[in-house]
């Protein structure tokens, strides 16, 4: 006589539910370890975007300290400048050149800022950007890189004019003035002809400067801006 249990053993919906429950178990295994290695995956993106926003820190600091002492070298150049037109617009040039020589000879180099945008650059080329899921800082971070990048073209544009030094050599008498340091060297006949023009060469190159002063400052204020907002948004100190 067959009992219960061999009658259940050999029922017919036991081996399809069995096959169910193996189904559905293997099905819950796959899923959680899919949601186990999205969380995963998640985590490291988190700790990968800590380690870019630390250095992206670091990288502003640097920033916001060389900007500020390129900035009052280029304010001190340009207060240079200024006391060359002022020697050039001076009668006395005439007869002696040794001042406008000594001034514009201090000002011919040009001090540049360059940004530290190791971390910028390395999340650009990378696709990694996406990485700062904080949409703000990421539009503020592309914001300062783009102002960069405009401080960038004006200072290419003031190396080529300064690579134009026609006027100043041909404007000294350069043999006299370095053998007679303290005693007055005229004009020569050819640096009278070039006063005017090399009134305007430095009038206009102090017109670039104090564009590149500009841009640079606004280098500076948007550096600084954007690490408070990122310390701000990311609770760092």
């Amino acid at each position: 006589m067959e009992t219960h249990a061999d009658l259940l053993h050999h029922a017919p919906g036991k081996k399809i539910w069995h096959y169910f429950f193996e189904f559905l178990m293997l099905f819950l295994a796959v899923f959680c370890g899919f949601i186990a290695e999205n969380w995963r995956e998640q985590l490291k993106e988190h700790e990968r975007e800590k380690e870019f926003i630390h250095s992206i820190v670091e990288d502003l600091k640097s920033d916001s300290l060389q900007s500020g002492i390129i900035l009052l070298q280029l304010k001190g150049k340009s207060k240079g400048i200024d006391s060359v037109l002022a020697e050039l617009s001076s009668p006395g040039i005439l007869k002696n050149s040794n001042d406008v020589y000594r001034l514009w000879t201090q000002n011919l180099d040009l001090k540049t800022f360059v940004s530290n945008d190791r971390t910028i650059q390395q999340l650009k080329n990378s696709g990694e950007l996406r990485l700062i899921r904080n949409k703000a800082v990421s539009d503020r971070i592309m914001q300062y890189d783009q102002t960069v990048k405009n401080y960038y073209r004006q200072t290419d544009l003031m190396y080529n004019a300064l690579s134009d030094q026609h006027i100043y050599s041909q404007f000294f008498d350069f043999i006299n003035l370095n053998n007679n340091k303290n005693i007055p060297v005229p004009l020569p006949e050819q640096g009278k002809k070039l006063l005017n023009e090399a009134y305007a060469h430095q009038q206009l190159w102090n017109y670039g400067l104090s564009g590149l002063i500009s841009w640079l400052e606004e280098v500076h204020e948007d550096g600084a801006n954007l690490l408070t907002f990122i310390q701000k948004e990311y609770h760092i100190e």
